[in-house]
């Protein structure tokens, strides 16, 4: 019950996020975006006295790169104040440990066989096939800008976590992985999903209706929170592991996203672009489930590991 009504949640937050405060922060965020320019134009107001100017008024010029720059911003201090935390065991690490044995006293086998089906979307036999589609639909319309788009997100991001996986060595609630894999912070899967699910989503939705907008963000806000989710559930991370995933692929998309926009682009073909995206997600996700659901299952069986103490 108790998980139900998390996944529950992770619905409707992304139904709040994709359709309800995009239209309520909109007239807000315009209003400022409009504010500032005024000020700086004006010229003789104390922020107008600052020099260089020239780099504020770029980054704020519409209220979508706006909204992305807070949300670097936002995005990069959770990261790395996560990162700190982590490093020097803050209560973080204790509420991490509590909510790991608490959702192993919820698991049941059908959520099991849910949460292990969910996973797979974020793992890289299915993150690489739906990113390589992704890229050669964009090479076959000539969408050259949002095919190196496309490119550098998801490389810099797979770099970017291996590094600091390297660097952390923080141990998985479970040992579930042999190498570098074995490490824990932060978590890839969170980072490339939200990474690459997000990029597909803005590729997709830049230029639409707004109701297919609000589809796009919804779908893939869902299917990045459930992955997310099931990192956790499963056991394969702690709690603080997946947020920082979560704040660097979203501080990475975010900075990606404004110099992409800064191109003035123009809208990708959504019938083409869609339905390769959804066929590749379709046809690697099953044929992972079909392959690799056993092993993935005897993987993440709570029962095959040793646990952490309870703090």
């Amino acid at each position: 019950m108790t998980v139900s009504i998390i996944l529950t949640a992770i619905v409707a937050l992304a139904w709040v996020l994709a359709a309800i405060l995009p239209s309520l922060l909109a007239p807000g965020v315009t209003r400022a975006v409009g504010a500032l320019h005024h000020t700086l134009d004006r010229g003789d107001s104390a922020i107008s006295r600052v020099a260089p100017l020239g780099w504020i008024a770029r980054i704020f010029d519409t209220p979508l790169i706006a909204a992305l720059a807070v949300l670097l911003i936002a995005d990069a201090w959770l990261f790395f104040g996560l990162l700190e935390d982590v490093s020097e065991g803050e209560w973080i690490v204790d509420l991490d440990r509590r909510l790991f044995h608490f959702l192993q006293e919820q698991r049941t086998l059908l959520l099991d066989r849910l949460m292990i089906t969910v996973t797979g979307l974020g793992d890289q036999k299915v993150v690489m096939p739906v990113a390589l589609a992704g890229l050669l639909a964009l090479v076959g319309l000539q969408r050259w800008r949002a095919a190196a788009y496309l490119l550098m997100a998801t490389a810099g991001a797979a770099v970017f976590v291996g590094g600091i996986k390297r660097f952390i060595h923080r141990p998985r609630p479970i040992s579930i992985y042999d190498g570098m894999a074995e490490y824990s912070f932060p978590s890839g899967h969170a980072c490339m999903s939200v990474v690459l699910y997000g990029i597909l989503a803005f590729l997709l939705a830049y230029g639409a209706p707004a109701a297919w907008r609000r589809a796009i963000a919804f779908w893939a806000l869902v299917l990045v929170g459930l992955i997310s989710f099931s990192r956790v559930y499963l056991g394969a991370h702690w709690l603080s592991d997946v947020i920082a995933g979560l704040a660097f692929g979203s501080a990475w998309l975010a900075f990606l996203t404004i110099a992409y926009l800064r191109g003035q682009p123009g809208a990708v073909p959504l019938k083409a672009f869609g339905a390769a995206i959804l066929a590749a997600l379709v046809i690697a996700g099953s044929v992972h489930a079909a392959r690799d659901f056993g092993a993935e299952r005897g993987r993440y069986t709570i029962q095959n590991h040793g646990l952490p103490k309870q703090p």
